[in-house]
């Protein structure tokens, strides 16, 4: 996996967080955004991308206060995570799957 800091910055104020992801577009924003809408803690989660010449987005996330912002976004990095991983495994199976017919009729 590749590693890098992506967080430029961030406000918080009592159950609303907005922060700034630096080197990232829609393909993090909406996930991220669908997952934390899943969390019955999120009231609003959403992003805007400043400029589409710019990759940076700009997240905002609201929690009805049982859980904080960031504990709602590291709770829904770590599903993200997970169903990647879980994609991962399934694809990588089924590539063997299809490899060991392949091998069987040639």
């Amino acid at each position: 996996a590749c590693e890098r800091e992506t967080m430029a910055d961030s406000e918080e104020e009592e159950n609303t967080l907005t922060m700034t992801l630096n080197n990232e577009d829609h393909t993090l924003g909406a996930v991220i955004v669908d997952v934390l809408n899943k969390s019955p803690s999120v009231l609003f989660a959403g992003y805007t991308i400043p400029h589409p010449s710019e990759r940076q987005v700009k997240l905002c996330v609201q929690t009805d206060g049982k859980i904080t912002p960031k504990q709602a976004l590291v709770k829904a990095s770590e599903q993200l995570s997970n169903m990647c991983s879980s994609t991962d495994k399934l694809f990588r199976s089924k590539v063997e799957e299809f490899e060991n017919k392949i091998q069987g009729r040639g």
